[in-house]
């Protein structure tokens, strides 16, 4: 069963049973309750869930394929690039749940046909306080053997808020980042080193316009940023831990966008392997853990 989290000022709504994954996000806006995020199940939401945890890799690995400590590895569902880890249609088990918290866990040892070499486990936290949302991953390796390690969130939100009390004009963004992977071959595999690129650049706060499509890997991540939608006097500003150093900006011709900190670059396993000190992989020794944090909070614009 879902469960949903709640103050005076925002709900957040997570299943455990699909990946932790959380189901919707609502925010009181001059007296209503506005969805920021689509919500699976209602008209029109072509998504599983609103926002899902990438572990224990963060977006894909070309045609599932790497090699790592002098070993070659071939993983499940290539033709795709094992995208997005796979942990995200599994359940998770609820460890602890009170009205403003969720511990959530995740033993790969205890599922069948998990598609990583290496057992680990995930650790999934949320926890509302006022208007701030904050979820902290751990993951951590249990195999006997060094293993290479990334995760990611991958919320999705909405152009136009769902309730709202007024008509929403295009939302907008800002973030920080230094370099964009380039994507010559379309299969969000990057085809070279990362460079600026212009059309990427939201360190000023720009329209994400739906024509203006998007679906890139950025490097640099500075941790902070913002979604705003102006119309509403609603700005969503997001803070992500050092650990995660990339952005993944998704904007398709539809009614949502992706805003991801992430981890690692996509194909980051392979971009280690040939020394691109940009991968973001890290590298766990049996035992050894990596924790990354994100924080929401919804700001009311004066």
């Amino acid at each position: 069963m879902p469960v949903t989290l709640e103050t005076d000022r925002v709900r957040l709504t997570i299943s455990p049973e699909l990946g932790g994954s959380v189901m919707g996000l609502r925010a009181l806006v001059a007296g209503r309750w506005v969805g920021l995020m689509p919500e699976p199940g209602t008209p029109g939401c072509d998504l599983a869930a609103a926002s899902f945890i990438m572990a224990p890799y963060s977006n894909r690995i070309a045609d599932g394929r790497f090699a790592f400590d002098r070993r070659p590895y071939q993983l499940q569902n290539g033709a795709n690039h094992a995208i997005h880890g796979d942990v995200r249609k599994r359940p998770w088990r609820v460890q602890s749940s009170a009205a403003s918290s969720l511990e959530l866990a995740f033993r790969s040892a205890e599922h069948e046909g998990v598609n990583w070499p290496w057992p680990f486990d995930a650790d999934l936290s949320y926890a509302v306080d006022g208007a701030t949302i904050t979820t902290t991953l751990v993951l951590t390796n249990r195999g006997d053997s060094r293993m290479p390690a990334g995760f990611g969130f991958h919320p999705y939100f909405l152009r136009e808020p769902l309730d709202a009390p007024a008509a929403a004009s295009p939302p907008s963004l800002k973030f920080r980042t230094t370099a964009t992977y380039p994507d010559a071959n379309g299969t969000r595999i990057p085809s070279g080193p990362a460079v600026y690129d212009p059309l990427a650049d939201y360190t000023v706060d720009r329209p994400l316009l739906p024509g203006r499509f998007h679906d890139y890997c950025a490097t640099g991540y500075d941790g902070a940023g913002h979604i705003r939608w102006p119309s509403l006097g609603l700005r969503l500003e997001f803070t992500a831990s050092e650990v995660l150093s990339h952005l993944v900006v998704y904007n398709p011709p539809k009614p949502y966008f992706a805003v991801e900190p992430v981890s690692n670059a996509n194909d980051g396993v392979n971009l280690l392997a040939r020394g691109d000190g940009t991968s973001g992989v890290h590298t766990l020794g049996p035992g050894e853990s990596m924790t990354g944090r994100l924080r929401w909070d919804v700001v009311t614009d004066p």
